[in-house]
């Protein structure tokens, strides 16, 4: 009987792109394809291991020296690898960059492997599910091209058909008179029991932030994301202290270390990690607990495929509710994860969708993530070379 899953072998990264049929926007910009870093982790013992992150074919590139640091290490001790590329790059905050996508999607695919090698899901590995099916929200509701309002509604309405219990719509892309009215005309068509939730992506100062938020009080707003840059901590933490609406925001954070000073201050209501980019599993988990040790809620980012989103449902079943009461409601003391639903080809077709059943999914049981992945998908939607290592 194998004592490990054997030393790591090879690593491929592929960065996958895929045009979409028609554009959209949010306040930063528009879109008109999705892409994803994907990585393949192989040990000696012929285990495969997935993981993915976020960038550019040029982050591949910088990706590669990164993967030469960890070949040949026991693919079991997860903590002593991303500790290496830690050491390596800490100096000069290097590990915002490259680095901190590159552990993000190693220590997935570590853990994918450890699980395989261990015939048990990931959640177990942590400790053991405390739930198995995770509340989501869908988000989508982004800009079309000439701000159309009909569609827009469509949209919502379909999500409530779909069973979602709440939604988050975009605005920072109009005035935010314009976008005030689109958030009133949104919260009309759903009606007065569905959550809602908006998200700025940065888009504002402070004071237009807070005015922002009075504009659209009335509304029954669950949450405010992102009203100033992420890094802004000043600017969040004066809009936290004086909206009448929680803030949220961090997805763009990397490590723990960068979240240590976001929850011990306050600077949001609730934060918001992604599993790509704050450092896997490993770094998930250690946000996780710092956040319920100061009280603060945890409802993480999503915005990749299947790998990600079984990923970051194996650390939300372990996580446990802040205040546990009689009733443990989705948003009041239990965490919500994010599902988006905007088009995505990479994504419907790289694992089985996940099924929304009560506005929730089931966290995979399967062995690692459990999930399959299909890949010829990684072939269709490849964009320059296989980086092999």
């Amino acid at each position: 009987m194998l004592n490990s899953a054997g030393t790591i072998q090879s690593i491929e990264i592929r960065y996958l792109e895929a045009k979409l049929d028609k554009p959209f926007g949010w306040s930063q910009r528009w879109t008109t394809s999705r892409s994803i870093i994907i990585l393949k982790l192989t040990t000696s013992e012929n285990y495969v291991g997935w993981g993915e992150t976020y960038g550019s074919y040029n982050t591949c590139l910088e990706m590669k020296s990164l993967a030469e640091l960890v070949i040949g290490h026991d693919s079991d001790n997860i903590n002593k690898i991303n500790n290496k590329i830690f050491d390596q790059t800490f100096q000069s905050h290097a590990f915002a960059g490259a680095a901190s996508s590159f552990v993000s999607a190693l220590d997935i695919a570590l853990y994918d492997i450890r699980g395989k090698f261990l015939n048990e899901p990931i959640s177990t590995l942590l400790g053991g599910c405390l739930k198995r099916n995770i509340p989501v929200y869908a988000t989508g509701l982004y800009y079309l091209e000439g701000f159309p309002i009909k569609p827009h509604l469509d949209e919502a309405l379909g999500y409530v058909e779909k069973g979602f219990t709440g939604m988050k719509m975009k605005i920072g892309g109009l005035s935010i008179n314009d976008d005030a009215k689109r958030v009133n005309q949104t919260r009309e068509a759903i009606g007065p029991n569905i959550k809602l939730m908006i998200d700025a992506n940065e888009a504002y100062d402070k004071r237009t932030a807070l005015e922002m938020s009075e504009l659209v009080s009335d509304d029954k707003i669950t949450w405010f994301e992102e009203p100033c840059p992420s890094r802004d901590f000043h600017s969040n933490l004066y809009v936290t202290e004086n909206s009448k609406i929680p803030i949220s925001g961090g997805e763009s954070l990397h490590t723990s270390l960068e979240f240590s000073r976001v929850i011990s201050e306050n600077v949001f209501d609730i934060i918001q990690p992604d599993i790509c980019s704050v450092g896997g599993v490993s770094e998930m988990r250690k946000v996780g607990s710092m956040a319920n040790s100061f009280g603060v809620k945890i409802n993480p980012h999503f915005w990749g495929t299947g790998i990600s989103f079984a990923a970051v449902l194996h650390c939300m079943s372990v996580q446990p509710i802040i205040n546990n009461s009689q009733i443990n409601t989705p948003y009041e003391n239990q965490s919500v994860l994010e599902f988006d639903q905007t088009p995505h080809p990479i994504r419907d077709e790289l694992t089985d969708r996940f099924i929304l059943k009560n506005s929730s999914v089931e966290v995979p049981q399967k062995p690692g993530l459990g999930i399959e992945i299909n890949e010829e998908v990684l072939d269709k939607y490849l964009k320059g070379e296989i980086i092999n290592v």
